[in-house]
């Protein structure tokens, strides 16, 4: 049964902001997650920002605290479970994006450096996803690429396609999966799923999706994967109206904009609003968040 409000009613209303925590054994980690879309507006945010360094880690947001250990020449601790650093960085970023057409302020991000610079992902190394596809919605199959190009275009991130996986998504997902995805970071897994398998999802979410950063001691953090959960069902049932696609597409798109760290804006006219107007794509704003992302450093380190 669709529950939605009449077209008339003005637009689709999308959720509030929501971060998950994630923490592997002696790596310190932070899952960032933003955007689910949902006809409430639950503001829940408990970020938990842990770093490899002396002393205890420290949780914003929150009280929990986490042990931490030296990291020295900037390599994790011994049986610390990560992959060798620097694969596939190369010594420039891969791709440039050209400055957008119109300045705009009108953009938010989700984590931030000590000295203010948004967290992004290296632009020096290509983000390599896989689609967990069993459950895709006929003739959803293009709008993932679709907005992977879009969001290429925006960042200058070389997105490569690893092909469809079998891996579910959880919440408590391990960013270094050798036995899956080889000596390298767990690549970004897009998955067409349901609130069954993907609680978060649970009510009248749509979609979720974000980033997990890694950074040693107070040195600056970059995400190193991510995830996108999107309601099969749902979104079968959006693609049943004449303009359906238009808004399946849009919310692929914001939240793929949240996985490169994008948080919501006030402003109404850009796609990272939390309620999709007319989803005509990246506004100004957006484009101009997404830019200043595509500024991220490359991390051979990592």
């Amino acid at each position: 049964m669709d529950n939605r409000p009449p077209r008339h009613a003005g637009p689709r209303p999308r959720s509030g902001l929501g971060y998950r925590s994630m923490l592997t054994g002696a790596l310190l980690l932070a899952a960032v997650f933003g955007g689910a879309l949902v006809l409430d507006d639950p503001r829940v945010k408990q970020l938990l920002d842990v770093r490899i360094g002396p002393g205890n880690a420290r949780q914003e947001d929150g009280e929990r605290t986490a042990p931490s250990h030296d990291t020295p020449s900037g390599r994790a601790q011994p049986g610390v479970d990560t992959p060798p650093p620097g694969y596939e960085e190369a010594d420039a970023p891969l791709g440039t994006p050209d400055p957008p057409a119109v300045g705009s302020n009108a953009y938010r991000f989700l984590a931030v450096n000590g000295d203010g610079s948004p967290v992004g992902y290296s632009p020096c190394r290509p983000l390599h996803y896989v689609v967990n596809s069993g459950l895709a919605p006929a003739g959803a199959e293009h709008l993932v690429t679709e907005a992977i190009a879009t969001i290429s275009a925006a960042t200058g991130i070389e997105f490569v396609y690893d092909g469809t996986t079998h891996e579910q998504p959880s919440p408590q997902r391990p960013p270094y999966q050798p036995d899956a995805y080889g000596e390298r970071w767990a690549p970004l897994l897009i998955a067409w799923t349901t609130p069954e398998v993907a609680p978060q999802l649970k009510g009248k979410v749509i979609g979720t999706g974000g980033s997990t950063h890694f950074s040693y001691a107070d040195g600056p953090k970059t995400f190193v994967t991510g995830g996108l959960d999107l309601d099969a069902p749902q979104i079968a049932n959006e693609l049943t109206n004449p303009d359906g696609h238009l808004y399946a597409r849009a919310v692929i798109l914001h939240e793929l904009s949240h996985v490169m760290g994008l948080d919501h804006v006030e402003d109404p006219r850009q796609l990272m609003y939390p309620e999709i107007g007319l989803p005509e794509g990246l506004a100004d704003g957006d484009l101009n968040g997404l830019y200043e992302l595509s500024k991220a450093q490359c991390r051979k380190d990592l």
